[in-house]
C-alpha cells in the first residue's frame, strides 16, 4: 500500500506503525463482574507490525480501508472506535480517513487490532495537534481494550489488573523471536471459560521472569515464560500444541511459549541467523511463519 499522496484539498496526513506484543508471562487470577478477568502477564512488543496511514477530512466522517479479508472497515474495527472516541470527546475535531496496511495476523494473540487502535489514538494526537499525553492516550484505550493501553506505551511492562494497570520493564536488547501460527483462530472467549480458578496448580512466577528482564538475563527469562492458558488451548487443538513441540527442538530455541488466547506461538532464539534459518525452515509448513527482532517502542510515527 502507497503512502497517501497529497491532493488538491492540501490535508494533512502521516503513517504510524503498530507493533505486536507476545505475553512472555500470563496467568488469570481472577474474575470480574464486567466480563474481564484480573491477569498478571508482562506483555513485550516485537518489530512485526502494521502500518497505518491517517488523512484528515474535511467533514466529520471516518473511514476506514483495509484489503484484509478478515478485517471489518466498519464500526466493528477498533482503529474506527478509537478514532470515534475521540471524535466524540473533542467537538470541534475533524473525520479521519484511515487506511490499515494489516502484517500482523488477525485473532492470532498478538495483539494486532489493539495495536492499530492504539496507533489511531497516537497518530490523531500528533495529526490533529491534540496534546494529549500518553498517560491520556491510556486512558482513553482502556475504553477500548485491555491491551490497548500497553500497546500504546509499548516496550516491556508488568501488567496487573485487566492489563491496564502497567508496570514499565527493561525490553530486552537485540534479541530475536520466531513467530509461527496456524492459520486458524481460537475463541478468546472460550479459552477463558475453560480456566477453572479454584484449581490449585504449579505455576512460574512472575515477580521472578520481571526480575529476570531488570537484570537483562535473556536466558533466564527465556527459562520462565509461562501462560495459564496453554492448557486447555493444546489439548483442544493438537496442532498448536505440534507447533510448540517443533519450535521447541528447533537449535537456538531459547524459549517456548503460546502468545495471548492463541494461537500463534512464539520462540526465544539466541541470534538473528538462528531466528531467520529457523524461519525458513518451518515457513512452507505453516500458514504464517516469521522471524522479528524484539522492539523498544508499541507505535512509531515513520
Amino acid at each position: 500500500m502507497a503512502d497517501f499522496d497529497p491532493d488538491e484539498s492540501g490535508c494533512e496526513h502521516l503513517r504510524v506503525q503498530a507493533h505486536a506484543k507476545v505475553n512472555l508471562y500470563l496467568d488469570i487470577i481472577g474474575s470480574r463482574s464486567d466480563g474481564y478477568h484480573e491477569i498478571e502477564t508482562i506483555f513485550h512488543s516485537i518489530g512485526l507490525h502494521d502500518d497505518i496511514y491517517l488523512r484528515k477530512r474535511i467533514d466529520r466522517q471516518i473511514t476506514v480501508h483495509c484489503e484484509h479479508p478478515h478485517v471489518p472497515c466498519d464500526p466493528r474495527n477498533l482503529a474506527y472506535r478509537a478514532a470515534k472516541l475521540l471524535l466524540d470527546n473533542t467537538p470541534d475535531l475533524s473525520g479521519v480517513e484511515i487506511q490499515i496496511l494489516k502484517r500482523i495476523p488477525v485473532a492470532a494473540g498478538l495483539g494486532g487490532g489493539s495495536a492499530d487502535a492504539a496507533a489511531v489514538l497516537y497518530g490523531m494526537n500528533a495529526l490533529f495537534d491534540l496534546n494529549l499525553t500518553q498517560r491520556d492516550l491510556m486512558q482513553l484505550g482502556v475504553q477500548l481494550g485491555a491491551d490497548v493501553p500497553f500497546c500504546i506505551l509499548g516496550g516491556a511492562a508488568l501488567g496487573r489488573g485487566i492489563g491496564e494497570i502497567l508496570t514499565p520493564l527493561p525490553p530486552l536488547e537485540e534479541a530475536w523471536i520466531l513467530l509461527v501460527n496456524p492459520g486458524f483462530e481460537i475463541p478468546t472467549a472460550w479459552v477463558y471459560q475453560q480456566i477453572n480458578l479454584s484449581l490449585t496448580v504449579p505455576k512460574k512466577n512472575v515477580t521472578i521472569l520481571a526480575r529476570c528482564l531488570q537484570n537483562g538475563e535473556f536466558v533466564n527469562v527465556a527459562r520462565h515464560l509461562y501462560n495459564g492458558l496453554e492448557v486447555p488451548v493444546l489439548s483442544k487443538y493438537p496442532a498448536v500444541a505440534e507447533i510448540k513441540t517443533k519450535l521447541g527442538n528447533r537449535p537456538g530455541s531459547c524459549g517456548v511459549l503460546m502468545s495471548g488466547s492463541g494461537a500463534t506461538v512464539f520462540a526465544l532464539m539466541q541470534s538473528q541467523a538462528e531466528a531467520n534459518l529457523a524461519a525458513a525452515n518451518f515457513e512452507n509448513d505453516f500458514a504464517f511463519c516469521r522471524a522479528t527482532p524484539m522492539s523498544r517502542v508499541g507505535l512509531r510515527i515513520s
